[in-house]
């Protein structure tokens, strides 16, 4: 089975919308393009090739993030593209603090992990995304 990028590219894009114009987040921080996090002092794109030149970097961050976590050749394609999408929202650091999630899909148990994943103050942020990636991770065969 071969992870399709572009299918976890389509997920986070879903997930996050786009907007040219930045606005604040639910967490309060100024945010643009497709869920791109601006830091102090960054420029800020005025046109979507920008934002998008911005999501292909922000995405290399997560999946070198979900790498770092996890054996990418070990891991069901469906749950690598889960753990990386998780990593765009959450970020590495953030991911990494799930580790009975992580144990599970070491353990190849993914419906276990998607329990695991609604264990969490992530599920109260965005009850959303986490339920349908919970599903989805708790549904791989």
């Amino acid at each position: 089975l071969v992870m399709k990028y572009e299918d976890v590219k389509e997920s986070i894009r879903k997930h996050e919308g786009y907007r040219l114009e930045p606005y604040k987040c639910t967490e309060g921080f100024l945010t643009g393009g497709i869920g791109h996090k601006i830091n102090e002092g960054e420029e800020i794109p005025t046109t979507e090739e920008g934002w998008l030149e911005l999501f292909d970097k922000d995405f290399e961050i997560a999946l070198n993030g979900a790498r770092r976590l996890v054996n990418e050749e070990d891991t069901h394609p469906e749950a690598f593209g889960i753990l990386v999408e998780m990593c765009f929202q959450l970020g590495e650091f953030g991911v990494s603090k799930f580790k009975k999630m992580l144990a599970a899909i070491e353990n190849k148990d993914y419906e276990d992990a998607g329990w695991e994943m609604k264990d969490s103050k992530w599920n109260q942020q965005t009850p959303h995304r986490c339920e349908e990636l919970s599903y989805r991770m708790r549904n791989i065969r």
